[in-house]
């Protein structure tokens, strides 16, 4: 009898440490993760000054550059995790309202300095879809451990919180398709759906 309540224990103390081990372990991973995402979500919004002075010299989509201008106002650093997310979902579809725009203005994309800005637009945007999939990937293993049972005992134990994956769908990516001799150039490529997580 004695035996058998000891060997119990031993099971139950040896789930314990394996699932600590692993929270701990998947909760740093997701900070980690983040942090690589969040390199690329900084430099998008660094270009944003001057798109939307592109934009406001064309006098161009003003209620949605006012919504970009208070969305960034604030000090980015000092925002929570959710918050980044949240911010960058809502920039994601109001840069995708803007892509329209400037794809219906010809005038617009034969500006040079627009023409840069949307390079290195598109360069921070394709790593932002790359870490994506690996930051929901780690979120989603992170979020079933805290959330499923016997591993969530042990995270309530330890005061672990769902975290926030970004998910946005890459089906709604909009385009702009540039005429350079008589050629069409797409500068801002569709990407593939990714699974969502």
């Amino acid at each position: 009898m004695w035996i058998l309540i000891v060997i119990v224990i031993i099971l139950i103390a040896s789930y314990a440490y394996i699932t600590y081990n692993n929270l701990t372990y998947l909760n740093k991973k997701t900070d980690k993760e983040f942090l690589e995402l969040d390199v690329f979500f900084k430099r998008r919004i660094s270009l944003l000054p001057n798109l939307i002075n592109i934009f406001n010299s064309y006098n161009l989509e003003k209620e949605t550059l006012n919504r970009i201008s208070f969305l960034i106002k604030d000090d980015y650093e000092k925002q929570t995790v959710k918050d980044k997310i949240n911010l960058n979902i809502e920039l994601n579809n109001l840069l995708n309202r803007l892509w329209e725009i400037a794809d219906a203005n010809i005038i617009l994309k034969q500006n040079p300095v627009f023409l840069n800005v949307i390079k290195q637009f598109d360069l921070a945007e394709q790593e932002i879809v790359a870490n994506k999939k690996y930051y929901n990937e780690i979120i989603n293993k992170y979020n079933k451990k805290v959330t499923h049972f016997p591993s969530n005992i042990v995270a309530k134990v330890l005061k672990l919180n769902l975290k926030y994956p970004y998910n946005i769908d890459e089906t709604k990516r909009k385009v702009i398709k540039m005429n350079t001799d008589n050629r069409e150039v797409i500068k801002l490529e569709d990407k593939k759906k990714e699974e969502e997580f």
